[in-house]
């Protein structure tokens, strides 16, 4: 299953999200005017995931413990920027005692 289309499909889309993630931080700072830093641990995350993709879709040969380090590294950021998501909504709630 661990093929190079494979890992090239999935670069592609974490380079997507990537793309999205520095969209959404610019939409945010355009519409509300205030910087969320989840957006910026959200692009940092899937960057990892999208270098360790493209490096395996393109064959340079990785060990195992770089490539499991990405992943985990890539796999941490994503959810903290999740946990920011939820404590900023938690906070955005509150001011407008929704």
């Amino acid at each position: 299953m661990d093929t190079p289309i494979t890992f090239a499909v999935n670069s592609g889309f974490t380079w997507l999200i990537v793309a999205m993630s520095i969209v959404g931080y610019g939409v945010t700072l355009k519409r509300i005017g205030q910087k969320w830093s989840l957006w910026i641990v959200l692009a940092t995350g899937w960057t990892f995931l999208a270098i360790t993709n493209t490096l395996l879709a393109v064959g340079i040969p990785i060990g195992k413990t770089e490539t499991n380090a990405l992943w985990l590294s890539s796999f941490v950021l994503v959810m903290a920027s999740l946990l920011m998501l939820f404590l900023k909504l938690v906070q955005m709630s509150k001011s407008r005692h929704i």
